[in-house]
């Protein structure tokens, strides 16, 4: 890819491989066809290049997931219902099979929800996602349609914002389910995702003075396309953030600071902007140990 675009070649190797794996019925190893099914992540894709580009691989990964999407648009739908069928009424099961069938049924989701485009799809795809979400019986199902939920927009915000509201009542306080609730919008593919990650910082649940529940929300938006930004107003966030929480925790601080530290591997530009952050990090007095050992690693 170059520029976030494919070329027909390489798409045409993935078209095959995707249609041979999906159509797949004789094997019964669900789990292993959801995971050859998976786009590799940003990360993964990020290691594959010298000098890393976050938003134009985010744009390739996307344009090549949407594409696969409309062209396997019916079978991808069709395995969905197969495996919705062989589910409804049945024990809820811990087997491996179950599990693979789970799985694979959410990946099909996912791919069914990216097709969002014109408000029809929008309309579509949210009422799709929120059937599997109210129909869920374990975290699996509820988190595999709270994740494509959370990064609608036009016709499926009202969908996203119930889903996400019903979430966090059923949590009931658990703090391990109100983390996955907070991670998921910080990953949320929506153009204003950093402002709804500052306002949930003053959530009434947030906290800095809980490590858990500040990696999952802060920690979770630097795996964010958004926290690359061109304006460079993600890098600030986070450095605003670990200013704060130096003073609250400097161990949490300084790990969270690698986020910041890795400027080199982008282009010219983009790794200046994160530069500039780390350097008025690096003026900030008094500054713990922890994290001035780690803000000077990086600006060397």
């Amino acid at each position: 890819a170059k520029d976030g675009e494919m070329t027909e070649k390489t798409y045409g190797y993935v078209k095959e491989a995707f249609g041979r794996t999906l159509t797949n019925k004789e094997s019964k190893d669900y789990s292993i066809i959801a995971y050859a099914l998976i786009m590799p992540t940003q990360n993964t894709l990020a290691e594959l290049v010298d000098v890393v580009d976050p938003v134009a691989i985010h744009k390739a990964r996307g344009a090549a997931k949407k594409r696969l999407a409309r062209d396997f648009a019916t079978e991808l739908k069709e395995r969905y219902d197969e495996l919705t069928a062989a589910m409804e009424g049945a024990e809820f099961k811990v087997d491996s099979e179950s599990i693979g069938r789970r799985r694979l049924r959410n990946v099909c989701l996912d791919y069914l929800c990216s097709i969002r485009e014109t408000p029809e799809e929008q309309k579509v795809a949210a009422e799709l996602a929120m059937a599997h979400f109210k129909n869920a019986s374990g975290m699996t199902d509820k988190i595999g349609a709270l994740a494509p939920l959370a990064s609608m927009d036009g016709e499926g915000a009202s969908a996203r914002d119930e889903a996400l509201e019903i979430f966090f009542k059923d949590a009931n306080g658990d703090s391990l389910v109100l983390n996955k609730w907070f991670t998921i919008q910080a990953m949320a593919d929506l153009p204003d995702v950093l402002d709804r990650v500052k306002k949930l910082t003053e959530h009434p649940d947030f906290t800095l003075k809980n490590p858990n529940r500040c990696r999952s929300l802060v920690r979770a938006f630097t795996g964010n396309v958004a926290f690359h930004h061109e304006s460079g107003a993600g890098y600030a966030f986070v450095r605003e953030v670990l200013e704060e929480l130096d003073k609250l925790n400097p161990t949490i601080a300084s790990r969270m600071a690698g986020a910041l530290i890795t400027w080199k591997k982008y282009n010219e530009k983009r790794g200046l902007v994160m530069k500039a952050e780390l350097e008025k990090l690096a003026e900030m007095k008094p500054m713990s140990k922890d994290l001035f050992e780690i803000v000077s690693r990086g600006l060397k």
